[in-house]
């Protein structure tokens, strides 16, 4: 019985994770959809009289208008004028948030844009042992690490370690974070293998 129980546990919170990111998305696509609608709405009035096709082709308008506006952006994106501002952006407002490199890594792995490598995913001593991302090595040979939390890594802390204290894995970013969303959850021997492989003393 307690093995069926925690059986149903594991699987209803499994379900629970993998659901999550759906339901954002959906969310997500839905808003901009919205916010798109009236002008893909006026597109299809000049080209339909009938207004219940009017109806039915603008939403299929506005998701042709949000996919051109991605592939606009994106050659705007690539371009020197939108790699300087975007670097201006990364670099003077979205280094406020910790997880953002992270967040980005992530997101351009997922799309098979490899422009940045993954961050080195390290463990340190936090009430034990906990799994980080090495962020930067700081001249005086202290290194920063974000400490992500769980199930949500996108929130985490910034913390100075001394060199002696992080300890490399052989996790990958992809693994890791898929570790911490799931709190363990069927990864727990990687994890544990990591752990005593690389004892923080």
């Amino acid at each position: 019985m307690k093995v069926m129980m925690n059986f149903i546990n594991k699987t209803l919170k499994g379900g629970v994770f993998f659901l999550i990111p759906l339901i954002l998305t959906y969310v997500l696509l839905g808003k901009v959809i919205r916010i798109i609608h009236p002008v893909a709405f006026k597109i299809s009035q000049s080209l339909h009289d009938d207004q219940e096709k009017v109806l039915d082709f603008s939403y299929v308008m506005a998701i042709i208008l949000v996919i051109i506006l991605c592939f606009v952006l994106g050659l705007v994106a690539s371009s020197s004028v939108g790699v300087t501002f975007v670097t201006w952006i990364e670099n003077n407002i979205l280094t406020m948030f910790p997880a953002y490199r992270l967040m980005k890594s992530t997101f351009q792995s997922a799309a098979g844009i490899r422009e940045n490598k993954d961050l080195p995913v390290v463990l340190v001593p936090m009430d034990g042992l906990v799994l980080g991302f090495l962020v930067d090595e700081l001249p005086e040979g202290d290194k920063l690490v974000f400490v992500p939390g769980s199930p949500d890594p996108w929130s985490g802390n910034l913390i100075i370690y001394k060199s002696s204290q992080v300890k490399p894995t052989n996790m990958t970013q992809p693994e890791a974070l898929r570790i911490l969303k799931q709190t363990g959850i069927g990864e727990t021997d990687k994890f544990i293998k990591s752990i005593y492989q690389n004892k923080v003393e």
